[in-house]
């Protein structure tokens, strides 16, 4: 099978994962929404209704399934980018022209996805510049899946404790242990997401054949792009900082 029929392929099964996933929301929402109401009307009280937290729950983990999904399809498709295996704009011209693929689902995930001028411009890209400009989408949507992450955490734990504090008719204080935690894990999670994508940046920019106005423009091309500007500076800092200190090691030695 071609680089480019496996793309294909992973594209059209990643959108129908998202639509079942969604079907499954749907379905499940419709379920606690109808039980919910229908326990109170029978019971004649307001306690049943406390079940409607639960759609917190279920929307949470869509999102999360949601974003999880499309970080694998996006790495895996970038990978094969990386290496050369496919070209982003003939692999573009191709899904575009595929009738059955919804098509704002479609745009909105090739919208994730770095865009050059045409295809001849993006063949003759480096793959080092490849690899920094990989660093840096993994980066900022790695970071938007940790945040639904949290959200999601955020929301059962909320949802937990209110269905427990209803059942109990107290709230127990032990429930706000993991409140104070899961921020402190966003934070490191944050920290070390940002070493580690800025360690790979660096060692690309650092091969021969590293280009940086290839690298700026298609960093610019990702959608939501500008909220990396900050970012992109400090990894171009701490790789001119990089090549001094090499620079500077060579010249003791020779003396």
């Amino acid at each position: 099978m071609s680089a480019y029929r496996l793309a294909i392929d992973q594209m059209t099964g990643a959108i129908d994962t998202r639509a079942r996933y969604f079907r499954n929301l749907i379905v499940t929402v419709v379920a606690i929404g109808s039980a919910s109401i229908t326990g109170a009307a029978f019971a004649r009280a307001l306690k049943p209704l406390a079940g409607l937290l639960l759609m917190l729950l279920a929307c949470g983990l869509f999102f999360l399934l949601d974003a999880r999904l499309l970080v694998c399809w996006r790495s895996r498709l970038l990978a094969a980018w990386v290496n050369k295996e496919i070209d982003l704009h003939a692999l573009r011209q191709s899904v575009n022209a595929l009738p059955k693929l919804p098509r704002e689902t479609l745009a909105s995930m090739l919208a994730t996805l770095p865009s050059a001028a045409s295809l001849l411009a993006e063949q003759n890209v480096s793959k080092s510049t490849r690899e920094a400009v990989t660093a840096v989408v993994e980066h900022m949507y790695g970071r938007e899946a940790d945040t639904i992450a949290l959200k999601a955490a955020l929301a059962a734990i909320v949802a937990f404790a209110s269905l427990a504090g209803l059942a109990m008719r107290r709230l127990d204080p032990l429930l706000a242990g993991p409140l104070v935690l899961l921020p402190l894990l966003a934070a490191w999670q944050k920290r070390r997401r940002l070493r580690s994508e800025q360690a790979r940046i660096l060692a690309a920019q650092l091969c021969p054949d590293f280009r940086e106005d290839e690298y700026r423009e298609l960093v610019a091309s990702i959608d939501s792009a500008p909220s990396l500007q900050g970012w992109t500076r400090r990894a171009t800092w701490h790789r001119g900082a990089m090549r001094q200190r090499r620079a500077s090691a060579v010249r003791r030695k020779r003396t």
